[in-house]
């Protein structure tokens, strides 16, 4: 309910990029604790930081993102944009969960807290792809988020673009 809020203030591009980057940071410092020797201190780092890791998320890009989805496609595609993205992500997050059991599994990868390595670089990724392609919509109109696509305006200029509402496109 706080990104909600946020939202309303920061802006849902701004909230999805600082949130990612401020848990990619994170991820590898659990990388860096599940790398040093085992002790107390590094296994308490490790918890921490994974718990930290998952506060952040339930608490701005997670909720962000499913603004970001209602908002993103064009209002006569959104429920088919919107089923074919909830699709792929299931179908991308079925060989993570098994990915993910694998790395942690003392049978199996045993990263432990090296998998923030991992995710921290995956994470970097998803970062950089929404750095360039996530627009800022807050404050625009669906007409106007419309304009703005079919302009093909990149993506870090949404927000100084002005739009012509009476324009016809």
């Amino acid at each position: 309910m706080l990104s909600w809020i946020l939202t309303s203030y920061f802006g849902r591009r701004s909230i999805y990029l600082w949130g990612s980057a401020v848990n990619t940071i994170l991820l590898v410092a659990l990388g860096v604790a599940g790398s040093v020797a085992y002790s107390h201190s590094s296994q308490l780092a490790q918890a921490s930081l994974g718990l930290i890791v998952s506060v952040l998320f339930t608490l701005g890009p997670a909720p962000a993102s499913w603004v970001i989805i209602g908002e993103t496609s064009a209002i006569r595609l959104r429920p088919l944009t919107t089923g074919i993205g909830r699709a792929t992500y299931y179908i991308v997050e079925i060989p993570c969960i098994f990915l993910a059991s694998y790395m942690l599994n003392p049978t199996g990868g045993n990263l432990a807290g090296k998998c923030g390595y991992v995710w921290g670089a995956t994470g970097l990724c998803c970062l950089i792809t929404a750095y360039f392609f996530l627009p800022e919509m807050k404050g625009r109109s669906y007409r106007e988020i419309d304009i703005l696509f079919n302009r093909h305006v990149p993506a870090r200029k949404w927000k100084e673009t002005e739009v012509d509402m009476q324009a016809d496109e």
